[in-house]
């Protein structure tokens, strides 16, 4: 009998509902793709002259496992003016893609039987990563309004709560948290002596309120951010987190002994970034999200759509389910993805607007088609 070979911790890990949808993809000529969550831009050209200067000087060795200095300098002074949120160089590290940040903090910070609290619907690497360390994820319904309340969050509250997660802008929703309730979710945390994990990689796409940062408030918040989403970056690979000097000390250990630093040219290139106002590409990105709103609104209740660049609806009355949904959706030539990708729920479906505005147009009216159908 041959024994096992994968371990125990990859069943934690269900990436089925959107490996499916991929599938059936995959055997559509030239599909519409609206499920994808990054942008139609290509990297500015200064970013890119950057990187080529970095090769040609033969920047191209290891960096301090925490980033190099410059770069957590020119972030901190971004986190003072930007976010309100007072730190220094050596309370950042530079992680190679947020994604791996969300790794490295729950290494730190979680142990097997510890609570974490995730408002659902929510970005899959949380729940599965917290799995796969022996961690339970707490989550909390946001549906319909898919805005997160500090009362939801002091009924979840345990002995064995460690972190609260945050993610505003979310990702698959759209929404924005109100201020004032995460205000009050401060308090709640601080009360409690829990840990706040702001996860703002979308704050630059905040359509309708200034972003706020709640670690402008709470010492005790790890604010995770990232170059993909507002320079157009996703390939780079370059993310950055700051927070309480112990945890950030704890995170530069682990880097240390998995990706030891992160790719020395992705750290020059960001530092360029920098110099960069994303508010030109923002400004699209919301007249796709009104196309769309003003298109769909008279055949769904449209909730969230007040930031990053995601729609989260409701699934026709007329269908199953989401599988069924969107798998009709491909054979019409649009992949989107199903809403059990992202939630406790099967009844809902994420539409990405990062794409060209010539599919997004193309997409939009096949799904009124299916909705008249």
């Amino acid at each position: 009998m041959i024994k096992k070979i994968i371990s125990n911790r990859m069943d934690k890990i269900d990436s089925s509902a959107i490996r499916q949808a991929f599938s059936l993809a995959h055997k559509i000529k030239d599909p519409i793709d609206l499920s994808v969550g990054f942008p139609e831009d290509n990297t500015p050209d200064n970013i890119k002259e950057e990187a080529i200067k970095a090769i040609r000087s033969n920047l191209t060795r290891y960096t301090p496992s925490n980033g190099i200095k410059d770069l957590r300098e020119a972030l901190a002074n971004k986190f003072i003016k930007q976010n309100n949120l007072v730190t220094s160089a050596d309370q950042i590290s530079i992680l190679p893609g947020a994604t791996t940040g969300i790794l490295m903090i729950f290494l730190a910070l979680l142990d097997p039987g510890d609570e974490i609290i995730i408002p659902d619907p929510f970005f899959p690497p949380y729940r599965d990563i917290a799995l796969m360390l022996g961690a339970k994820p707490v989550f909390i319904d946001t549906a319909p309004s898919f805005k997160l309340t500090a009362e939801q969050v002091k009924r979840k509250i345990t002995k064995k709560t460690k972190i609260i997660f945050i993610n505003t802008p979310n990702n698959p929703t759209g929404a924005v948290y109100e201020t004032g309730e995460l205000k009050n979710i401060a308090k709640l945390a601080e009360e409690h002596g829990i840990i706040i994990l702001s996860d703002e990689i979308y704050e630059h796409f905040s359509y309708e309120s200034e972003h706020f940062s709640i670690g402008s408030i709470y010492k005790n918040t790890l604010t995770l951010n990232g170059f993909s989403k507002a320079y157009a970056m996703t390939g780079w690979r370059i993310g950055y987190v700051t927070g309480p000097k112990e945890i950030i000390n704890a995170i530069n250990e682990l880097l240390q002994y998995t990706v030891f630093s992160t790719n020395s040219i992705s750290q020059i290139a960001s530092l360029a970034a920098l110099n960069c106002n994303p508010k030109e590409m923002t400004t699209r990105y919301k007249q796709k999200k009104d196309f769309i709103i003003k298109e769909l609104s008279p055949f769904f209740e449209i909730h969230g759509a007040q930031g990053a660049f995601y729609l989260f609806l409701k699934v026709p009355a007329q269908y199953k389910d989401d599988i069924e949904f969107i798998n009709e959706a491909i054979t019409h030539g649009l992949i989107i993805l199903p809403g059990r990708a992202f939630s406790q729920h099967n009844s809902y479906f994420r539409i990405a607007f990062g794409g060209p505005m010539e599919d997004i147009k193309k997409g939009i009216n096949i799904i009124k088609e299916m909705v008249n159908k």
